[in-house]
C-alpha cells in the first residue's frame, strides 16, 4: 500500500484459476482488475497479485475476489470449473494530509501458534491501521507451500485481508531450502528486503540485518553473501537520509530486526557498518528484536540518539506487541505482555 494511490492485493488459490478482484468505494458500484503479464492473465501459478492503481489517498474502498478453476489450459481449449467468491473486505489508502495512526510491531513469535494467537489478539483489540512483523515471526520455510502456509497463519491471524502487513526477515526466515524464495511472497515497494515508506508525515525506514553469524559459517556453505546486502543497505541509509521524504517528515521511525544497540550477539556487523549513520540520524523510535528478552535502551550520548525498544521472544510470559500511536503530533509506544498488560509505555 502506498500513498500514491496504488494498493496490492494478494492471495492463493488451491487449484490454478482465473481471477479478478472487484472494488470500489462501495459493493454496488465497482471495477474489476486482473493480474496480467506482457498481455496474458497469469493463470500459471496459485500466487496472485493484482495491483489496484488510481485509488484516492484517504478514501475507504471494498474489494472481493472472484475466481474460476481452469480444469484443462491447452493452447487451442480450455475449461472451467467452479467459481468462488470471497467476503467484502475494505482497506483506506493513506493520506499524506492525515497524521494520525496506529501500527501494531511483533517479532520473534517464531510459528508457534498459541503465540500468534495471543499476539494477534492483544493488537487487534487496538484496530492497527497497519501490522508490522519484525523478523523471526515465521519459520525456517523448507518448501514453498510451507512459506504460504506460514505467511496464511499470520495474515488469518492478524486481519491482513483488511489492514497491510509489512514483513521484515529476520536471521530465521533467511534458513532453510526455500528461504531465498519467501521474499517473493510478500510485496514491497521496490522489490527489495528493506527501504522505506511514508504512513502521513511519519516516515518509516525498514531495514533487512541478514544472518547473525559471518557469511563464512560452515552451516550457511557458502551461499550467503550478507555481507554485499548490508553494504547496499549502508548505501541506501546513506540517501535515505539526505532525501527529501525523510527531512521533511513529522516523525521518524526506524525498525530492522537485530539491534545495533542492545544486541548480545558477538557478531554485530550491522553496528559496525549502520551505527556510525544512524548515531547522526534524527529518528524518534527504533523497534528491534532477536534477543528474546524485552529491553529498553534509552538515549545515551556518543552511541544510539533515540531510544531503542527490543521486543521479548515466543514464549508467552516474554511476548510482546508494540502498538505504536500518533495522534497530531504526539506519538507514543506501548508495550503490552501477551495477557495485553502494559509492560511499558513511551511518549515519543
Amino acid at each position: 500500500m502506498s500513498q500514491d494511490g496504488a494498493v496490492t492485493v494478494m492471495y492463493q488459490t488451491r487449484p490454478l484459476c482465473t481471477s479478478s478482484v472487484e472494488y470500489g468505494t462501495d459493493t454496488l458500484n465497482t471495477i474489476s482488475a486482473r493480474q496480467f503479464v506482457a498481455g496474458q492473465e497469469a493463470v500459471h501459478d496459485i500466487e496472485h497479485r493484482v495491483r489496484l492503481t488510481g485509488l484516492t489517498p484517504g478514501q475507504r474502498y471494498f474489494y472481493r475476489v472472484r475466481a474460476r478453476e481452469i480444469t484443462e489450459n491447452k493452447a487451442y481449449h480450455k475449461s472451467f470449473g467452479n467459481e468462488s467468491v470471497t467476503p467484502w473486505h475494505t482497506f483506506t489508502v493513506p493520506s499524506p494530509s492525515q497524521k494520525d495512526f496506529t501500527a501494531a510491531i511483533v517479532n520473534d513469535m517464531h510459528c508457534f501458534p498459541a503465540t500468534i494467537t495471543a499476539m494477534a489478539e492483544v493488537a487487534l483489540k487496538h484496530n492497527p491501521d497497519f501490522v508490522v512483523f519484525n523478523g523471526d515471526c515465521m519459520a525456517e520455510p523448507a518448501t514453498r507451500m510451507q512459506a504460504v502456509h506460514d505467511i496464511h497463519l499470520m495474515a488469518d491471524a492478524f486481519g491482513l485481508a483488511d489492514r497491510p502487513g509489512i514483513f521484515i526477515r529476520g536471521n530465521h526466515e533467511i534458513r532453510n531450502a526455500y528461504s531465498s524464495g519467501q521474499p517473493s511472497l510478500v510485496e514491497s515497494a521496490n522489490g527489495l528486503t528493506y527501504g522505506a515508506f511514508n504512513w502521513g508525515d511519519t516516515r518509516f525506514v525498514t531495514l533487512d540485518c541478514g544472518e547473525d553469524k559471518p557469511d563464512t559459517t560452515w552451516v550457511y556453505y557458502g551461499l550467503n553473501d550478507f555481507s554485499r546486502l548490508r553494504q547496499e543497505q549502508t548505501d541506501f541509509l546513506r540517501s535515505e537520509l539526505s532525501s527529501k521524504d525523510f527531512k521533511k517528515a513529522g516523525r521518524r521511525v526506524l525498525i530492522h530486526h537485530i539491534p545495533v544497540w542492545g544486541n548480545t550477539d558477538s557478531y554485530r556487523p550491522c553496528t559496525d557498518m549502520w551505527a556510525p549513520l544512524l548515531v547522526k540520524a534524527p529518528f524518534d523510535v527504533n523497534l528491534t528484536g532477536h534477543t528474546h528478552e524485552y529491553n529498553r535502551v534509552d538515549p545515551t550520548p556518543g552511541q544510539n540518539p533515540f531510544p531503542v525498544i527490543v521486543g521479548g521472544g515466543y514464549k508467552l510470559d516474554g511476548a510482546t506487541v508494540m502498538i505504536l500511536r500518533r495522534r497530531g503530533d504526539e506519538m507514543t509506544l506501548t508495550v503490552l505482555g501477551a495477557d495485553g498488560r502494559t509492560i511499558d509505555t513511551i511518549s515519543l
